[in-house]
């Protein structure tokens, strides 16, 4: 009978402790360890104090802390109305660990130099609760076992057995240990079974992560608070009771660890992109012929299940003469595990050359095979054409005329060709002739030649200057399209676009409005995107038309 007594006031002195104006408790009764749990603390006031707690948690720490508000009891003494105060402060302890929590050096302060000292609280924190608890939050990994830059998804669940009023989120998950990538939650209730028992549970958050090195990585908790209730809903037609104590109490999950394996050493190629999973690579050039200062444009399409976040361009066209600008990556989703991302690339090649079909070679990591495959992106002919070239000509020094017909010696064996002259009196060979005419032949055929790559080039030229002018025309402005235009002002290679709008025959006004513009847009990007905010001036862009007419 002594042991049952002193075992009663153990527990009561374990639950509940304090004095006439200090009470404490705590709930639930049997704490879990990395569960949260609240420390209460009921203190009757007389007047308008604002009285200061004070303690040492321990091996526990302090999560939060919050007011339940004051509630007025008024009783009549001997004939007189008293009124008395209690305000209620609620602390959410969390212990990690189980055995023995103490709660030392309890203290209230009241103010005025009044304050009030408890006995120690002693607390013991179990591994597990004694029965299936009727609330709790799960973090569930798709994957325990991962490689460095594999994605996998963890989703973190409400499991309730209770009927639950209302919940919310009170801490997200950090999850510092991971590329992370959000999902948007559908909180539809399911029922499963967990440990033999049957419960309802709904996804509260949900995120796709990738590891970024190996070692143990950590899924952080999640903490809810959840207002519910213990009895169950009874009704009919429609119309349903609820029964029970409505609580309010908050759940956190267990911290959750992932084996992160580093990826395989032997047989990397030099080309891996560091893409864990399956990826299709596909690129698309609109056109494969260009002109020197014209834009030269590519896409490359990148899906598939890995880090696209973190993936860079790879390098498609490579030249001296030829000026890459800065290629930017649009992302898109396809569903939860699955994104494309976009790369948009802008060259201008400042000389003629041809750029021979290839293929440029990218690899991933397989973790289901645990092998690297290589894939390859075929990329086509890209041919550039040069600017007029100037041709040579010859002048044809005029005869003197003698007044007189020229008169040739009959003894003098003539040469027969292409265009003979004969040189007054002077005795000239019959193979010196033929060499003359073969010389001139050979000028005659290079006049043709040059004359029509001159037209040819025109023609290059003033269908360029008209497939961009109609695109500018719709509004479609961007720094390539005017560089393109504006170089095509002169053939020098060795001036600035600068120098060619100020020495062209454009009026002084269209010159300052075509710098203006061209300015503008090289503080900008530098890449092929319409800058639709901007418009062209029409009467200074047909003027523009003419001169290269």
């Amino acid at each position: 009978m002594k042991k049952i007594l002193i075992f009663i006031f153990f527990m009561i002195s374990t639950f509940t402790l304090g004095s006439e104006k200090v009470s404490v408790s705590m709930s639930p009764e049997s704490p879990v360890m990395n569960e949260p749990f609240e420390l209460i603390f009921k203190i009757k006031l007389r007047g308008d104090e604002e009285p200061y707690i004070s303690f040492d948690p321990g091996g526990a720490s302090v999560t939060g802390r919050s007011n339940r508000g004051v509630s007025l009891k008024t009783t009549i003494i001997n004939g007189k109305f008293t009124t008395q105060k209690e305000v209620t402060y609620v602390y959410n302890i969390l212990s990690t660990r189980r055995g023995t929590l103490y709660i030392r050096n309890i203290e209230v302060d009241f103010g005025n130099g009044q304050k009030e000292k408890l006995k120690d609280l002693r607390i013991n924190v179990l591994r597990e609760p004694q029965r299936p608890k009727d609330i709790f939050v799960m973090a569930i990994p798709s994957k325990e076992k991962v490689y460095v830059g594999e994605g996998f998804d963890v989703n973190y669940y409400l499991y309730q057995r209770v009927n639950v009023i209302g919940s919310e989120l009170e801490k997200y998950p950090t999850l510092g240990d991971f590329l992370k990538r959000f999902h948007m939650v559908n909180e539809t209730i399911e029922t499963v079974r967990y440990r033999g028992e049957l419960y309802r549970r709904s996804l509260k958050y949900s995120a796709r992560l990738f590891a970024q090195k190996a070692g143990v990585a950590k899924l952080d908790p999640l903490r809810m608070k959840v207002q519910y209730t213990t009895g169950r809903s009874r009704g009919s037609f429609g119309i349903g009771l609820q029964f029970g104590q409505i609580r309010t109490r908050s759940f956190q999950s267990e911290r959750v660890e992932v084996e992160v394996m580093a990826l395989p050493t032997e047989n990397v190629p030099p080309y891996f992109t560091g893409l864990v999973g399956e990826h299709s690579f596909t690129l698309q050039f609109p056109r494969t012929k260009y002109v020197v200062n014209e834009a030269i444009e590519a896409k490359l399409e990148v899906q598939g299940v890995g880090a696209l976040e973190a993936f860079e361009a790879p390098k498609l066209l490579r030249h001296k003469d030829l000026e890459e600008f800065d290629t930017k990556g649009e992302l898109q989703p396809i569903n939860k595990q699955v994104q494309k991302k976009t790369f948009d690339y802008t060259y201008l090649a400042r000389s003629s050359f041809n750029i021979a079909a290839h293929s440029e070679k990218v690899a991933y990591f397989d973790p289901d095979k645990k092998e690297y495959i290589t894939k390859e992106i075929q990329i086509p002919e890209v041919s550039i054409s040069g600017g007029a070239v100037k041709s040579s000509s010859y002048t044809k020094t005029p005869i003197a005329s003698t007044g007189g017909v020229a008169t040739v010696n009959p003894s003098i064996k003539q040469s027969v060709g292409l265009i003979g002259v004969a040189l007054g009196k002077n005795r000239v060979s019959g193979k010196l002739i033929n060499i003359i005419n073969i010389v001139l032949l050979i000028l005659v055929i290079a006049l043709c030649i040059s004359v029509l790559y001159v037209k040819k080039e025109l023609s290059d030229k003033l269908e360029l200057s008209n497939q961009i002018i109609k695109k500018i025309s719709k509004g479609n402005i961007s720094f390539s399209l005017i560089y393109s235009l504006l170089n095509l002002l002169s053939d020098d290679l060795n001036m600035s676009v600068k120098e060619k709008i100020m020495s062209s025959k454009l009026s002084e006004a269209a010159k300052s409005y075509f710098l203006s513009l061209f300015e503008s847009l090289e503080r900008g990007t530098f890449n092929n995107e319409a800058i639709n905010s901007k418009s062209v001036n029409k009467k200074y862009l047909r003027e523009l038309q003419q001169l290269l007419r």
